[in-house]
């Protein structure tokens, strides 16, 4: 074993958690305007690029989930998820049509999608086998690690595509997919699923209240991904802003998000993870109606702190909640948690090509208000579906040993 502590096996799955992270954070908000500027599509090819790659992810992403549950290992898995990605970049880096971006994407972008569920699976699946952990709070030291890698990747993404073209940042999320890898060969340790094998063979039945939950974080995150998407175009196009603005929001964000997410496994031990969601979505509707209203940059700096507020809350403690729901099947709740977000990504994404068709960029807020007051909405009746459910056990996810 490369590590002999508790301590130091931790860090190799939260630089592992980055290094995931860097690669999606490289290529993901320059999407919307790689195909509609560099490649020349109408918006709304941005809705016919993202749901046909969401939905081959979608499929991917769960069976491989259903495998791991089933004692496949997820460090292999998420080794082929990030190989995949790799290649993928490659073909984008050097793609002419929106019809090659789109094959690679569907081909291979959508193994691809699947490393963050199996990074997610195999840190969980590690956590469950020691003492002493923290599991709502490793959840969300794992999501602010994303977040870390989010405050480098997108000022360094749209800095490479404004002065070497859109090419220099999916070369360097390759990079990020090989030495993802690599690392996970070398460092990350396999975990023996004899357990998980024996929980799957007979799973609980999957609850209404599961579901609701599953809908409310696939608003939720519509609603980010219909702000982030348009961004850039909105801001740039519309607005006039600098080419490099739309990475600095994004980047400040990110940086601002990750304490939020670090502290909120400790406030979620005197406020419950649900009202902690629901706070998420009323700080969501209030920065989108911000967002609706503002013209210069110091606005948009300023409502970024709101931003870190909903979306800190909101991943640091969505995928702990939704693991409580399922605590034996991990494998099953970690991708479909990664796929609500993408069905969200799918929905958002689509959004905002159909509204900036037909009406305007800045309209896309109002659409992201909509989705962040229909979470609202799901995420009371998640309550009361609670409510009126017996408790079949108690929460595994607070610190044990």
């Amino acid at each position: 074993m490369l590590f002999s502590g508790l301590k130091d096996a931790r860090g190799l799955f939260l630089v592992l958690s980055t290094l995931t992270g860097l690669i999606g954070s490289f290529v993901y908000p320059l999407m919307s305007l790689f195909l509609v500027q560099q490649l020349d599509s109408p918006p709304i090819f941005i809705g016919i690029y993202t749901v046909s790659v969401t939905i081959a992810g979608l499929i991917f992403s769960q069976w491989l989930g259903y495998l791991a549950d089933r004692g496949v290992s997820a460090r292999k898995m998420f080794m082929l998820a990030v190989s995949g990605m790799g290649f993928a970049l490659l073909i984008y880096a050097n793609a002419t049509s929106f019809w090659q971006v789109l094959a690679a994407g569907i081909v291979l972008l959508s193994v691809g999608n699947a490393a963050v569920p199996q990074m997610l699976t195999i840190a969980r699946q590690w956590a469950e086998r020691e003492k002493n952990v923290d599991i709502a709070g490793f959840n969300a030291s794992l999501r602010a690690a994303i977040s870390l890698a989010w405050i480098v990747g997108p000022p360094l993404g749209f800095a490479l595509a404004a002065s070497v073209g859109f090419s220099g940042s999916f070369y360097l999320a390759a990079i990020c997919a090989v030495v993802s890898f690599l690392f996970a060969y070398r460092f990350i340790p396999e975990v023996d699923t004899c357990l998980n094998r024996s929980k799957a063979a007979t799973p609980n039945k999957i609850s209404a209240s599961f579901w609701m939950l599953g809908l409310a974080l696939t608003l939720g995150a519509s609603g980010n991904i219909l702000y982030s998407s348009s961004l850039p175009l909105y801001t740039i196009r519309e607005l006039g802003f600098d080419n490099y603005t739309p990475g600095l929001f994004m980047g400040l964000v990110a940086c601002l998000e990750i304490p939020v997410m670090l502290f909120s496994s400790r406030l979620s031990r005197r406020i419950s993870k649900t009202k902690l969601i629901g706070i998420s979505f009323i700080c969501g509707m209030f920065f989108y109606t911000g967002i609706f209203f503002s013209t210069q940059v110091w606005q948009f700096i300023a409502l970024q702190f709101v931003n870190a507020l909903f979306y800190g809350l909101f991943a640091g403690v969505g995928l702990t909640l939704l693991q409580e729901e399922l605590p034996e099947r991990i494998g099953f709740t970690s991708a479909f948690y990664s796929n609500s977000i993408k069905i969200g990504m799918m929905i958002g994404t689509t959004g905002t090509g159909i509204i900036g068709q037909f009406l305007s960029f800045r309209h896309v807020s109002l659409g992201a208000f909509t989705t962040a007051f229909m979470a609202s909405v799901c995420l009371i009746l998640y309550w009361h579906l609670k409510k009126s459910q017996p408790q079949t056990h108690i929460e595994t996810d607070e610190i044990r040993g």
